[in-house]
């Protein structure tokens, strides 16, 4: 059953901006990045690259996550997927069609947690086919790191996966479209101040494990598997609960 809501919620967005909203931000993000390069690369980035021994690709990787900040605004970027996703509802006051079928609240949220993973995932993909598209125009000299790219996008999709419960729970919660939002936003920028002022805090910050994505080993490696992990079942648990709970229709 869950899957066949899975299914529905895919077919029920095509006619939303979701789709608009998870190539458009890679867009921008592959845009960004192309002036980076094409500015930066074969006058300093390249040198740079060859000082320290990595590739081109590593340094487009950490440009692309660090100095661009797509490892900051993803948690953000999720919860905009989970406020459409969530906003189509209640603008279509669909809620009381759902609940007369014989189905459970506990399917349908966690179908509408699935769906947001989803579209979340679609976008880390696009993010990084964008910076496979930069290095080929720009003209690096290495190999494409296939499997460097995978985990990173692995990586990030374990970090999300907290984030991504946070809001399928906030945006259930919330009609008003924009308080999750601003949620989200206030949550994101709460945690980076916390991450430079105060690292050893930061890992208990769901918002925080997008950051170490790209780092992908020793410790860094293990806050965003078991932080994501268990960041999601706590609050995808409590999320149930809260939606078990209310009256929404």
């Amino acid at each position: 059953m869950i899957l066949t809501l899975f299914k529905t919620e895919l077919i029920k967005q095509k006619k939303g901006y979701i789709w608009l909203i998870v190539t458009i931000i890679p867009l921008g993000t592959m845009v960004a990045m192309f002036l980076d390069m094409y500015l930066r690369y074969h006058t300093y980035l390249y040198g740079l690259a060859q000082k320290n021994k990595i590739t081109s690709w590593v340094i487009l990787l950490k440009e692309n996550h660090n100095i661009l900040g797509w490892g900051m605004f993803l948690p953000f970027f999720v919860s905009i997927i989970a406020t459409i996703i969530y906003y189509t509802e209640f603008e279509n006051n669909s809620w009381k069609k759902h609940l007369s079928l014989p189905i459970s609240k506990v399917e349908i949220y966690i179908s509408k947690f699935f769906v947001i993973l989803f579209f979340s995932l679609i976008m880390i993909i696009l993010n990084s086919l964008g910076l496979l598209a930069v290095g080929k125009v720009i003209g690096f000299p290495e190999v494409f790191d296939y499997k460097l790219y995978a985990n990173y996008i692995l990586f990030q999709f374990i970090a999300i996966l907290g984030v991504s419960a946070i809001h399928n729970l906030l945006s259930s919660y919330y009609e008003n479209a924009i308080a999750s939002v601003t949620i989200g936003f206030i949550s994101m920028i709460f945690s980076k101040i916390v991450l430079l002022a105060r690292p050893s805090m930061a890992k208990f910050s769901p918002y925080t494990y997008t950051y170490y994505a790209n780092i992908l080993n020793g410790e860094s490696k293990a806050i965003v598997v078991y932080g994501g992990i268990i960041s999601m079942v706590i609050f995808l648990f409590l999320g149930i609960l809260s939606f078990k709970k209310r009256d929404i229709l």
